[in-house]
C-alpha cells in the first residue's frame, strides 16, 4: 500500500473553498476527499498532487499547519511603475504563493530577528541610509570602481553579502521547473517579501545579468525600509517613479555607481565606465546626469541610443539548457535548503514534504542534498 501523508483538513478545506470548485467535483476524482476533510483519512503523494493541480496552487500550501490567503494583494506589495502591473498573470501569482509557503517554513525555523529590517522609512535622509546599507553590505572600504572581486561576478559577490545578512534569495525565469510557464520582465524583474526572521527576495532571471544585480540591491534596499514590492520597471523607460521608487532606486544606483567613484574617473565614456562599475549603462546615464556630469538632452539622446540597442537584445537563454545541476543549486538559496535538511534529520518533516517545500523532485532533491 502506498504511504499515505497527513494534512490538516481545515487547509485543505480553505483551499478548496477559493478555488470555486465544489467537493463533489472533486471527491468523483480523488475518492477519500470527503473522509479527508473529515479527518478520518490521509491522502497519498501522488493524490495530493493531483489535487492540488485541481485547486491550482502549488502542492506545498497543503503541507502548511495554516493556509495562506491567495490573494496576493494582502501582502500589500507596492510597484515600482505607478500605473501598476495590471491583472496578475497566473505565473507570478503562483511564483508569490510559493514564496509564501517556503517564508512560512522558515517562521518556524528561525527564531531571532534580524536588527536591520525596517530600519529606515522614506523620510531618511539618503546619506544615512547609504552609509549603513554601505556597512550591511562591507564596501564601506571598499572601491566598487575597477575592484576585481566585484566586477569579477558582481552579482555572486552581492548575493553573498546579502545572504550572510539573513536574506534568503532565489533565482528563476519560470514557475518552478515548467519550462512552458515562463516569467517575463514585461510583468515584473524581481519582488521582495519582507519579513523580521525571513526576508526573501526573488529575481526574475530572464531578465539580464545588469539588471538582475540592480534588482537585487533595489529589493535589498526596500527591506531596510521594510516594504513589500513586486519591481516591475524595465531600465529602457524613463517612469515617472512615484517618490518612494525614485528614493530606493538613487539609493540603489549610487551603491552600484558611487558618485565619489564616478567623478573620480573623469570620462564620460560609457564604455569605460561600463568596464569600471557594476551597473548597466542605462544606470551609468542616469548617475552622469543625477551627477550634473550631462544636461538633460545629452541624457535623452544616450537614453534613446541606448534603447535602440536594447530593441536588438536577444533574451538570455534560461537556466536549465546547461547544467542541471549548477543551475539548481544557484536558483535556490543554499540557507533554505540547510534548514529544510536539518528539518528532515530532526524528524519533523519528511523527505517527500521537503522535495514539495523545496519545489523539487527526487532527483532535485539528491542533488540539492549533494548525493547526485
Amino acid at each position: 500500500m502506498a504511504n499515505t501523508i497527513k494534512i490538516n483538513p481545515q487547509v485543505l478545506a480553505h483551499y478548496i473553498e477559493k478555488s470555486n470548485i465544489t467537493i463533489a467535483e472533486l471527491e468523483a476524482k480523488i475518492q477519500p476527499l470527503h473522509a479527508v476533510l473529515q479527518g478520518d483519512k490521509d491522502l497519498t503523494f501522488t493524490q495530493i498532487t493531483d489535487l492540488a493541480k485541481r485547486v491550482r496552487i502549488p502542492m506545498g500550501l497543503l503541507l502548511l499547519k495554516e493556509p495562506i490567503d491567495l490573494i496576493p494583494e494582502t501582502a500589500n506589495f507596492r510597484t515600482a511603475d505607478p500605473h501598476g502591473i495590471g491583472q496578475m498573470s497566473s505565473e507570478l501569482r503562483d511564483t508569490i504563493l510559493d514564496l509564501e509557503s517556503k517564508q512560512e517554513f522558515l517562521r518556524e525555523q528561525i527564531e531571532e530577528e534580524l536588527a536591520f529590517i525596517g530600519t529606515f522609512t522614506i523620510d531618511t535622509p539618503i546619506k544615512a541610509v547609504l552609509k549603513q546599507a554601505r556597512q550591511l553590505l562591507q564596501i564601506d572600504n571598499l572601491a566598487i570602481d575597477g575592484n576585481r572581486s566585484i566586477l569579477k561576478n558582481p552579482l555572486n559577490f552581492f548575493r553573498q553579502r546579502i545572504s550572510e545578512l539573513g536574506v534568503f534569495i532565489f533565482f528563476n525565469g519560470k514557475v518552478g521547473d515548467n519550462t512552458h510557464r515562463l516569467l517575463t520582465t514585461d510583468e515584473f524583474r524581481g519582488l521582495v517579501l519582507s519579513d523580521m526572521k525571513a526576508p526573501i527576495i526573488f529575481i526574475n532571471q530572464s531578465d539580464s545579468k545588469n539588471g538582475q544585480l540592480f534588482t537585487l540591491i533595489h529589493e535589498f534596499v526596500h527591506l531596510l525600509l521594510n516594504q513589500n514590492e513586486i519591481f516591475n520597471v524595465i531600465e529602457t523607460k524613463d517612469y515617472a517613479f512615484s517618490p518612494l521608487e525614485a528614493y530606493v532606486n538613487q539609493i540603489t544606483a549610487n551603491l552600484l555607481v558611487p558618485s565619489n567613484e564616478l567623478m573620480a574617473t573623469q570620462t564620460l565614456d560609457l564604455e569605460i565606465l561600463s568596464d569600471r562599475f557594476p551597473a548597466s549603462k542605462f544606470t551609468i546615464v542616469r548617475r552622469l546626469l543625477d551627477n550634473q556630469l550631462i544636461t538633460k538632452v545629452m541624457y535623452d539622446m544616450q537614453v534613446e541610443l541606448l534603447n535602440t540597442e536594447f530593441a536588438h537584445y536577444s533574451s538570455q537563454k534560461l537556466p536549465g539548457g546547461g547544467n542541471y545541476r549548477n543551475n539548481l543549486k544557484f536558483r535556490i538559496d543554499a540557507t533554505f535548503v540547510n534548514y529544510v535538511k536539518n528539518a528532515v534529520n530532526s524528524n519533523t518533516l519528511t523527505p517527500t514534504d521537503a522535495m514539495n517545500i523545496i519545489g523539487v523532485g527526487y532527483k532535485g532533491y539528491q542533488t540539492l542534498q549533494g548525493d547526485a
